[in-house]
Formats: structure tokens, sequence, C-alpha cells
């Protein structure tokens, strides 16, 4: 049996294990299929264990979709890392598009995501404010139009390249990109008014 000292540092791994267990769960039985005792096997923990942490379901749905709108945001940030100049910024989007279409499980979350947030506001507030920071980030490099448009971009491409609707190979993406972002519409490094 663990000790109390043992217990509370399994207490943040076994947080995350049922976190990690219920995306996994949603990206391939839906929100629908989402049950507590599916979770709870998936992350091999007990039932209980869920309750610890979530007062319910709709607790858990929330709480492992804003565990992934962080990580998406992240790793959104990642890609303009160091990117200074219009090019270098025109070469990170391309990057994160053509990774996130490449990401099933995560085109799969996200439109969970979206599709959940039409129906309960609780869920919908994660989703504008994953939005909002991933278009913040774009707007370091990009004015406000430009960002928006990206956005768009992102969410067509994405969702295009997961139902095999046309096209998206990183070299129309890049033409794309070319196209919505104008050397006027570059920002970075300008004083702002």
């Amino acid at each position: 049996m663990p000790t109390q000292d043992q217990s509370a540092q399994l207490q943040p791994q076994r947080k995350e294990l049922i976190l990690t267990a219920a995306l996994r769960t949603i990206a391939r039985d839906g929100v629908a299929g989402l049950s507590l005792r599916t979770v709870a096997t998936q992350a091999n923990v007990a039932l209980g264990s869920i309750a610890y942490y979530f007062t319910d379901k709709d607790g858990l749905i929330s709480a492992a979709f804003h565990d992934f709108a962080q990580r998406s945001v992240e790793q959104f940030r990642s890609f303009y890392e160091g990117a200074t100049t219009l090019e270098e910024a025109r070469a990170a989007t391309v990057s994160m598009l053509s990774a996130t279409a490449g990401s099933r499980t995560d085109i799969i979350l996200g439109s969970e995501l979206y599709a959940l947030s039409l129906r309960r506001p609780r869920h919908r507030m994660i989703l504008l404010e994953w939005t909002r920071a991933c278009q913040g980030v774009m707007r370091t490099y990009f004015d406000e139009a430009t960002t928006l448009a990206l956005d768009a971009l992102y969410e067509g491409a994405i969702l295009h390249h997961a139902m095999h609707v046309g096209e998206t190979s990183t070299e129309r993406i890049a033409l794309a990109v070319e196209r919505l972002t104008p050397p006027e519409s570059f920002i970075f490094g300008t004083p702002s008014p």
C-alpha cells in the first residue's frame, strides 16, 4: 500500500492519466461515447478516482478539452518560435497547418469541441479561449484581417484534409498562405500606435 507521500506524488500523474484517457476515448468514440467507466478502464484507475478529481462527466469533458486546448496552443506557439521576418512567419504558418492537418486525433478532438460548444456554453468558453490564443500568436506577426483569414484557412484546410475534400498538400497550403499574407500585412516589430 502506498504511503501518504507516495499517494500525493501519484495524484497529479493520476489526474493526467485520466485526462489523457478521456481525450483518447473522445477521439475514438466521440463525446457521446465517453463514459466514466470507459475512461477509468482506459486510464487503469479506479472509477472513484475520477470522482475525486471531477464532479461529473461534463466536468471531466470540460477539463479534458481544456487540457487539449492548452497543449494545442503551446504547440501552435512553438511553430513561430524565432520567426522575425515575413518569410519565417509564412514558413511557420505553413508548418503549423501541415502538421495539424496530419494529426487525425487533433482534428477529431477539435471537431468534437466545436460540435459540443454549439450546444453547451460551458464548452464554448474553452473553444473561444483556444481560438483567441491561437489567433493571438498569429496576430504577433500579421494584422487582424490577415489573422482572421489565416484562422479560417486553418479551420478549412484541416477539415478538408481529414475528409479528403480537395488537395491540401504543403505546396497548396504554402501558396494559400503566401496569397493571404502580402508584405503590408506583416506587423512583427512594428510599434503599436
